[in-house]
């Protein structure tokens, strides 16, 4: 009998489609410099699904995944989304995530690894904005 392999519903482009949108609600912006004088610059020749832009301000090219977990990972953001969404929401183990999807325990590590350097990340600037008065204060959990 064949494995199944476990996979979202949702296709590459429309992920990368909502990171877009949630990234970016007000417009592209350069993740370097800020500025908002961005142009598109093509397609990734290998992910067609990625629109590359330059920022006309500060010269530099990056892409929608650009300073995203995803960025740093060769596995298309659907199974990148897949692998995050197995660990951190239903708390599956990286052996059983493995064993689902099909990927090796080394790229599940990796996933696993870059998303919760993002969360870590997200909750530091959360509790920043806190402390300064800037957000409403979420603040992340003692250990």
């Amino acid at each position: 009998m064949g494995q199944v392999k476990l996979e979202l519903t949702l296709t590459d482009k429309q992920v990368v489609e909502m990171l877009r949108k949630h990234r970016w609600p007000k417009g592209i912006t350069c993740p370097y410099c800020g500025s908002h004088q961005v142009v598109k610059n093509g397609k990734a020749p290998n992910k067609p699904y990625v629109q590359r832009y330059l920022c006309r301000a500060c010269r530099k090219q990056f892409n929608d995944l650009t300073g995203t977990p995803f960025a740093w990972t060769e596995l298309p953001p659907s199974e990148v989304l897949t692998i995050a969404y197995l660990y951190f929401k239903l708390g599956m183990s990286q052996l059983a995530i493995t064993r689902e999807t099909g990927r090796s325990r080394t790229a599940v590590r990796r996933v696993v690894a870059l998303f919760g350097r993002a969360i870590e990340a997200w909750f530091r600037s959360v509790e920043i904005q806190g402390r300064s008065g800037g957000g409403r204060g979420i603040r992340a959990p003692r250990q």
